[in-house]
């Protein structure tokens, strides 16, 4: 009995051990990620987004309309945030978190590193909380140990990731959790969990509009019943997150024709469409071109055709899905910005983990859209709060090589679209066969 005792006890001690050190690795991990991430979230942000950011925390936080253009020249020290403030183009959430930001930040203490960072941190969380749930949900779906753990290292560290949120202030990565956790009530049954997450995700920022028809081709949502339920409670979701802020805190609403078209008139970004900068130096669709700021519509719709023909009948079969139907949604845009496009890096990551796509689909998926970034200057405008000249800097540049910045921007735009109408194939057209794969699997 001594000796079976004995063996037991050091067998929970090494156990014991082996679980403290992974634990402690993977402490160490997310603590570097952290580090690397507050960094770059206290000193970098992207000039104009930040610009509009702090001023509409600024007029929410002192019950204003951040709807209408207020002139907030004297309430930053730094000049380049002075000036009339561009209205902010998302829907009231993250407006109202932008208010909570500055009360606790430049309401408490008036410094704009401090105001930078508290704005970026959700973002923050988000980061981490979606490494942590892709990481979860490719866990429950058997896929290979190794390709998890490679996912949640590259949701945790990928450069272009963490320059589009810590750095450049964007929240895409929220919305991106958000999405992915939609998408796993969906293949659960859980029709109000996910109502919920993506009538939220839409609130936030209205790039996953192409999902909000998906549950209605998902296999197990053949019921009338539950599809009734799962409408009725994402339009009931969506009209608290989206539209009541408006009328509960007296803001404005806009919802003229005008208004709620703006973002199908801007041209550029990784589009084709981006050539209207190089022709007549604008950013929107030329007049008489309207029109093509819609083609996504169609598009869109051809793309759920495509899902009809092969329902989903699992989980990943709906990333694939949302894959197709949300780079069909970005190719078709007049605009797209870099940081959009971490809202399909996960689901690509668990389409590769699973066996889906390859590993070069997914690492080109980032590395132009990087690439475009140093193009399209969003990088160096990073650096205004640490070297305000870079800005004047930008501008010499171009005065220069502006025409050829342009056509450099505009072939890794042809590239991007190239890359991506290739997956949009894979995961609609040549839709890879459902295969199981074998528990604790550690290939």
């Amino acid at each position: 009995m001594n000796v079976i005792l004995r063996r037991w006890i050091l067998g929970l001690v090494r156990n014991v051990s082996v679980s403290w050190l992974r634990i402690s690795r993977e402490f160490l991990i997310v603590f570097l990620s952290l580090l690397v991430q507050i960094s770059l979230a206290i000193f970098l942000g992207h000039y104009y987004d930040t610009k509009v950011s702090m001023a509409t925390g600024y007029l929410v936080a002192s019950g204003q309309n951040p709807y209408q253009q207020f002139d907030v020249s004297n309430v930053f020290p730094n000049p380049l945030l002075g000036g009339v403030a561009p209205i902010i183009g998302y829907p009231p959430l993250w407006p109202l978190f932008l208010g909570l930001a500055f009360r606790l930040s430049y309401g408490v203490i008036p410094n704009l590193f401090l105001y930078n960072f508290a704005i970026k941190v959700p973002i923050i969380a988000g980061n981490i909380g979606l490494a942590y749930m892709v990481k979860s949900l490719l866990g429950k779906l058997n896929a290979p140990v190794k390709k998890t753990r490679m996912a949640w290292l590259f949701l945790l560290f990928n450069p272009f990731i963490l320059l589009t949120t810590a750095a450049w202030g964007q929240f895409d990565t929220i919305v991106a959790l958000l999405c992915v956790a939609s998408l796993y009530f969906l293949s659960k049954g859980r029709s109000e969990e996910c109502a919920l997450t993506l009538a939220l995700s839409v609130a936030l920022k209205p790039i996953t509009l192409p999902l909000i028809g998906l549950p209605f081709l998902f296999s197990s949502a053949e019921t009338p019943r539950k599809n009734l339920r799962y409408l009725l409670f994402f339009v009931a979701f969506l009209f608290a997150f989206l539209i009541a802020p408006f009328y509960l805190l007296g803001w404005s609403r806009p919802f003229t024709s005008d208004e709620l078209t703006a973002h199908f008139r801007m041209a550029g970004g990784m589009t084709p469409f981006n050539l209207v900068e190089i022709f007549q130096n604008a950013f929107t669709l030329p007049v008489g071109f309207e029109l093509l700021g819609f083609i996504w519509l169609p598009a869109v719709m051809v793309g759920y055709y495509a899902v009809y023909r092969k329902r989903p009948t699992s989980m990943s079969q709906l990333v694939l899905a949302a894959v197709g139907l949300i780079l069909i949604f970005f190719l078709t845009r007049s605009w797209l910005s870099e940081p959009n496009i971490n809202l399909v890096l996960p689901l690509l990551l668990i389409a590769v983990a699973l066996n889906k796509l390859d590993w070069r689909s997914l690492q080109l998926s980032w590395i132009v859209p990087l690439v475009f970034m140093f193009l399209n200057v969003a990088f160096a405008q990073l650096f205004f709060l640490l070297y305000p000249s870079v800005l004047e800097s930008i501008v010499n540049f171009d005065l220069q090589f502006g025409g050829y910045r342009l056509v450099a921007r505009f072939v890794v735009t042809v590239l991007w679209q190239i890359l991506a109408w290739s997956i949009v194939y894979k995961v609609l057209v040549r839709r890879p066969k459902e295969r199981s794969l074998p528990a604790n699997n550690q290939g």
